[in-house]
This record gives C-alpha cells, structure tokens and sequence, in this order.
C-alpha cells in the first residue's frame, strides 16, 4: 500500500501507466460524470463513484488479483481500513469475473486512512481494503478508482 499526497506522487512509479493515472487525476474534476471510462482498454480504467459513506458494518473488505486499484478523493472525504490480505478469512471465493476476494472483517483494522482531496493510495493484491467509510458523520464522497492491471507495474521500465 501506498498513501501519500500528490506532491510525492511522481517519485512512486515511472511507468507512462502512472503518468496517465497522474494526468487523468490532476484533470479531473468533481462534476465528472459518474460512470466507467477506459484508458488503456482492460490494462488500465478508471471507476467515477458518487455515494455516502457508511459504517463498518455497513461496507466490504475486499482484495483483488489482476488489478491494483488507485483511489482519489475528489470532493468529500471517506476513511478506508487496510489489512494484509494474507491475515484474513475469505467469507466468499474469489470471483474472477469482479477480480474480487471478500473477506470476514476483524473488529479493529491495523491502519486506518482519512482520503481526502490531494492525497492518494494504491492497493495491490496484498492489500485488503474496506472503502467508504464514514469519517465522523456519512457524507457524500466524489472519487475515483483506478484498475491497473498489476502486471503493468513490472512490464514498464522503471
């Protein structure tokens, strides 16, 4: 997992994937449509998402296999729970359609980010996550999810 501001972001990855994920981003703006936009066909798309957040018990916790997953805040702010995949209990088999692992949720997750608008973090398949938690009260988040096939991580020079 990475979580950092976009300050930092250059310094992570020199593929010309990142570049894009980067450039998409610093041009994206909260009134983007919502809705699922290709950028590199199956390599690389990016998920614009509108919803509120919720408890808990109320989200998923989830990993992935073929993709790793870029999340940027663009209007409100959500908190995400992170554990390594490795530590939990699968309640659901792996969906390969979804590219999807769902996992039973321990009471207290190890770390605890606060996304908000200027920063970023990046999941790969080690790294469960449960997005779309409330940060105090439920708001309404803007955001997107980038899905990086996680082979371009190693398939572009560095």
């Amino acid at each position: 997992m990475i979580f950092d501001t976009f300050t930092h972001a250059p310094a992570y990855f020199a593929g010309d994937w990142w570049r894009e994920v980067l450039a998409f981003a610093a041009a994206a703006r909260p009134d983007l449509p919502v809705g699922e936009r290709p950028i590199r066909g199956q390599d690389m798309f990016v998920k614009i998402l509108d919803f509120t957040t919720s408890p808990p018990e109320a989200a998923v916790l989830e990993s992935h296999r073929v993709y790793a997953d870029v999340h940027v805040v663009l209007d409100g702010r959500e908190a995400i729970r992170v554990w390594p995949a490795e530590e939990l209990s699968p309640c659901q088999a792996y969906d390969a359609d979804r590219d999807v692992i769902l996992y039973e949720p321990p009471a207290v997750a190890p770390v605890v980010l606060d996304l908000r608008p200027g920063h970023f973090v990046v999941f790969q398949p080690q790294d469960a996550h449960m997005p779309a938690l409330s940060a105090g009260a439920p708001a309404r988040v803007r955001k997107l999810v980038f899905k990086v096939a996680t082979r371009l991580f190693t398939a572009e020079p560095r």
